[in-house]
């Protein structure tokens, strides 16, 4: 992705501040919005459709209140010329979907498969529809209207851009383009006015207009529609040979040294050469003492579609076979290392520096022979099926699930990144602290939920407003020493004064050297919090709704992760940092009430002199300096701690 930044430095003295918006506004490092992108709450409407059952389901009013609440936020977020372009599809579909919500309970009850009601399929039809608008090349276009014009609109100061510039990135991905890539482009396009497949030499002089009309075609152009091959290499000694539907098996040890001119003949042999040719991919040891960078070979024929996704694609395929092969006999999982793209017969992208990962017992050969005679006895009958069509979603559905079940037992459990499984794990498991804390405490989970949730817009306002610190220290330009000199006292070890202080007193130099143009007006608002008490008041009240949305959607989440039901991995990400920190404050505030001998109900409901301070009227800066003077007055010493607090014990 683009560092923005930097992009920056090529400007002339007369650019207007809102192109540099723009194109900051395309860089999607400095944290996701809360507010799901249209079509992300669209298919997870789709999937609870299709999939959600039990009480805990549709019947349930918190989880039809959180999911109208997320599509009504997605809906305010939408640029006006997107509004107007999907007006009627999305109209019939809030009509449709409001409709369900509001039936009776015996329909609401009905379980996946007889949900054949006018009520059911309205919604069903008119969400798909509504899709279809959204995923046309002209959404996309329009989408990118909106964006230009959040850019142009200097009086917004509420990062309005970010869900939009979301929006438009999941149009992308499901046009069946790489989403990254593109938006760099239009970095490539917008800021220097190269086409996108220009070396990144210099700027050309495109005009302004120029570049605006290159970029809102080229959010609208098509992926390439082409033969498309992904080869995936494993580490892990499974000796298979086998062809099935359409993926191959072979042994690395064997196909890369034979893959050459003078190897012996084999099928897919000239895709393979393609590949490995350059002597970077697939890597095989010579010798006794070297390693082998990939043990398993996997080609993955996916026919003719587009590039982008294509290796997730083929890993979900491969998957699926591991997955009823390792559930019906045991083993061991092969570990993905590298993998290789072919577009029309060429080499596409390609992956050869991922890290070598080992199983949970080190050169478990015979976990490794387990998985071989699991995936050649069950392997070959999956794979034409799933050549056939793809895999129904029930049984993917409950593939997954079982797989979850399964996994924490499994052989290859230790020394894993974790996985979307695992990631899924932390909300519930977040809920259950926040238990586990309720019952030390004698406080039922709802009420121990309410404390917590009530501490979470002051918490939010300090992250918000050290990541605003963060942005402006970023680097670069020519101001080395004001820089260095800020960078000193903010991470100093000990401070000289609360850190709030730091950003009252040092907010214009940070401001000054603030290089992402799209965050400027919002990190003045931030800066501008810590003196400005009505400010403060404003943005609490908006964190203080975006809690509220945030723990409606975690509860639906958390009952559908453990009923069953669905729960799209984008939406498990958006509440995890709100999960987190339910189950990171409650428990970090049992342990202080355990160490310091008190009452866990009473340090659970209690709060630091800031909150209390700001919640009267009083501004955090001035609190802070007052303070100050009374320990002065006393002769008591500030701990270097609290000038460097968590938020997390607010």
């Amino acid at each position: 992705m683009m560092i923005d930044y930097n992009v920056s430095d090529h400007w002339s003295a007369d650019t207007p501040d809102w192109l540099k918006s723009l194109v900051s506004s395309l860089d999607r490092r400095h944290g996701m919005s809360t507010v799901l992108p249209l079509t992300v709450i669209v298919e997870e409407v789709l999937e609870w459709l299709e999939l959600a059952s039990g009480v805990d389901a549709w019947k349930n009013s918190a989880n039809r209140v959180s999911l109208r609440r997320d599509l009504d936020e997605s809906i305010g977020a939408l640029g006006a010329s997107l509004r107007a372009y999907i007006a009627t599809s999305l109209t019939q579909f809030q009509v449709a979907f409001s409709r369900l919500i509001n039936s009776p309970s015996p329909v609401l009850k009905q379980p996946p498969g007889s949900r054949t009601d006018a009520v059911w399929t309205d919604v069903g039809t008119a969400a798909k529809k509504l899709l279809d608008v959204l995923d046309d090349d002209e959404a996309a276009r329009v989408c990118w209207d909106d964006l230009v014009a959040t850019a142009r609109d200097r009086t917004l100061e509420g990062r309005e851009y970010r869900p939009i510039a979301e929006l438009l990135f999941d149009q992308l991905r499901r046009h069946g383009l790489g989403a990254e890539w593109i938006f760099r482009d239009l970095v490539s396009v917008i800021a220097f006015g190269r086409d996108p497949q220009d070396p990144p030499i210099g700027e050309r002089g495109v005009p302004l207009e120029k570049r605006l009309a290159n970029a809102r075609s080229h959010v609208g152009t098509r992926a390439v529609v082409e033969p498309i091959v992904v080869w995936l290499g494993y580490q892990g000694r499974a000796p298979l040979d086998l062809s099935a539907g359409r993926m191959s098996f072979m042994d690395a040890h064997w196909a890369v040294p034979n893959a050459g001119p003078d190897g012996q003949s084999f099928e897919h042999k000239a895709e393979l050469w393609e590949l490995v040719r350059g002597g970077t991919l697939f890597k095989v040891a010579e010798l006794v003492d070297e390693e082998s960078d990939v043990d398993l070979l996997v080609r993955v024929d996916l026919g003719t579609t587009t590039a982008a996704d294509a290796v997730d694609r083929a890993i979900r395929i491969v998957d699926t076979i591991l997955d009823v092969s390792i559930h019906n006999a045991g083993g061991i999982r092969p570990h993905l290392a590298q993998y290789g793209l072919l577009c029309s017969g060429q080499a596409g992208s390609w992956n050869f520096m991922v890290p070598r990962g080992e199983t949970g017992f080190p050169n478990d050969h015979y976990g490794a022979g387990i998985t071989a005679r699991a995936i050649e006895e069950h392997g070959p009958r999956i794979a034409a099926a799933l050549a056939r069509e793809d895999l129904p979603r029930f049984l993917a559905a409950a593939i997954e699930v079982q797989i979850t079940a399964n996994h924490p037992f499994s052989r290859d459990m230790a020394m894993r990144d974790p996985s979307e499984a695992d990631i899924r794990s932390v909300i519930p498991l977040a809920d259950r602290v926040v238990q586990h804390v309720a019952a030390y405490a004698a406080l039922t989970p709802s009420d121990l939920l309410g404390l917590l949730g009530e501490r979470w817009p002051h918490v939010r306002w300090l992250v918000d407003l050290r990541r605003a610190v963060h942005m402006c220290l970023l680097g670069g330009g020519n101001r080395n020493e004001l820089l260095d000199e800020l960078r000193r006292e903010w991470f100093a070890n000990n401070p000289s004064r609360p850190w709030i202080l730091f950003v009252a007193d040092r907010s214009g130099d940070m401001l000054s050297l603030c290089r992402i143009e799209s965050e400027r007006a919002w990190i003045r608002r931030m800066f501008t919090s810590v003196s400005d008490h009505a400010n403060y008041h404003a943005l609490i009240d908006c964190y203080a709704t975006e809690g509220a949305v945030l723990e409606k959607r975690r509860s639906r989440i958390r009952n559908a992760l453990v009923h069953g039901n669905p729960a799209g991995f984008a939406i498990v990400e958006s509440v995890r940092g709100y999960a987190e920190f339910l189950s990171g404050s409650a428990l970090n505030l049992a342990l202080d009430s355990y160490i310091e001998g008190k009452a866990p109900a009473a340090v659970l409901a209690q709060r630091t002199g800031e909150f209390s301070a700001m919640q009267t009227g009083q501004t955090a800066s001035d609190y802070w300096r007052a303070r100050l003077v009374s320990q002065a007055a006393t002769g008591a010493a500030g701990s270097q701690a609290q000038f460097r607090s968590s938020p997390f014990m607010v």
